[in-house]
């Protein structure tokens, strides 16, 4: 039997049903979104233009290297063990939130300058991601029962981030245990992807994570997987999607590899707590997010 990650129509399926599929795979393939492509085409240009640019242009909007990760990221840098990719990330702060969505993206303090049309995709992409992300924070609430709650700190006031992952072409074999992304679980609630079909591509645990297979996403799909956050959310009823990026054969290693991801998490001072309201399980969002990403920098910098 062929294992696959399962598709659900995102349009028509139930809370329910949503929340079953889920439950079993941390993941799905979710199709007729809403997430229009004209876009799409725009944001991979403008990205491959970036990622092409000197370093001395890409240093310019360069995370500063406090709080939450945002901006330019030579990833691969980081260490001995470091993911062998680099990324740029947008994030808009909640806190400064416009109804005019361009002068909020305006408030982000590292856009690229070249290419001049940077911007304009990218804004577009984010908030169609943020909109579907709500819609799916609404549903799995429904689905698990906790409807009556104020989702407003996961939905309008969502901390997310849209992210461009360049991973490099390897014409010369990496280290043997360094990947393009390590084996893990993502830190928010969750997470939206998109990827194309270059060697060397993402695989994921499914069948209660039972099972690791490769996934290959529908041009008219995005996959859903599920974060540490809403696990905790969840008591535990959905839990994180493992996935990792794998290094292409050697014989198509000529190939670099795109992804477009984007995590959701809550606002950030929001206190996480699962179902029962234990508060020896709470967490702060915030803190978890840096915590991770401290995580992250020592692994990488781990000596071999």
């Amino acid at each position: 039997m062929t294992l696959e990650v399962p598709r659900i129509d995102i349009s028509s399926c139930t809370s329910d049903e949503l929340v079953e599929a889920l439950s079993k795979h941390s993941c799905v393939l979710l199709e007729k979104h809403g997430v229009g492509d004209a876009t799409l085409q725009k944001m991979l240009t403008s990205w491959d233009t970036f990622f092409e640019l000197p370093r001395a242009e890409k240093d310019k909007v360069k995370w500063p290297g406090e709080g939450p990760w945002y901006g330019w990221q030579p990833v691969s840098e980081d260490g001995p063990n470091a993911d062998l990719m680099e990324r740029f990330e947008l994030r808009l702060e909640p806190d400064l939130k416009s109804p005019d969505q361009s002068a909020w993206a305006d408030t982000f303090p590292l856009w690229p300058q070249n290419p001049p049309d940077f911007q304009e995709s990218w804004q577009n992409r984010y908030f169609s991601l943020r909109d579907l992300t709500s819609r799916i924070m609404i549903m799995i609430a429904e689905g698990i029962g906790r409807e009556d709650l104020d989702m407003t700190a996961w939905t309008d006031d969502q901390h997310s981030n849209l992210v461009a992952n360049h991973y490099y072409a390897q014409p010369e074999a990496p280290r043997a245990g360094r990947w393009r992304a390590t084996p893990h679980t993502d830190i928010g609630a969750i997470t939206l992807l998109w990827a194309d079909h270059a060697p060397g591509g993402l695989e994921v645990a499914i069948n209660e994570g039972k099972d690791w297979v490769p996934v290959l996403i529908p041009d008219d799909c995005w996959l859903l997987q599920i974060g540490d956050l809403l696990t905790l959310w969840t008591g535990g009823k959905i839990p994180a999607n493992p996935h990792r990026v794998a290094n292409p054969p050697r014989d198509q290693a000529s190939a670099a590899r795109r992804s477009i991801v984007y995590f959701h998490h809550p606002r950030l001072d929001v206190t996480v707590t699962p179902p029962d309201g234990d508060p020896e399980k709470a967490l702060s969002a915030e803190a978890y997010i840096l915590k991770r990403q401290g995580e992250d920098y020592a692994q990488a910098t781990a000596a071999e």
